[in-house]
């Protein structure tokens, strides 16, 4: 069964702020990480790679939700219901 795209879009959102919540505690486990003395070289990668692939994937939803916006609702004038 195929979603609307206004489902898709309100799942998109969703997604993403889940998405955002996850890049805001990464953003603060690093930087309590860089306060330590002695802050690990290899942690610091690792959250830091989790990070960037979060911001990745947040990047595509938002260019799907640019889509999905922009597409024609049913229902309108000169659209087929």
């Amino acid at each position: 069964m195929n979603k609307s795209p206004r489902v898709k879009a309100l799942s998109l959102r969703i997604r993403m702020a889940e998405l955002k919540n996850r890049h805001h505690e990464l953003k603060a486990r690093i930087a309590k990480e860089l306060k330590r003395p002695l802050p690990c070289s290899l942690q610091l990668r690792k959250l830091k790679r989790r990070r960037l692939l979060i911001k990745d994937e947040l990047a595509r939803h938002e260019g799907l939700l640019r889509l999905l916006d922009a597409m024609p609702r049913p229902g309108k004038l000169g659209n087929p219901a």
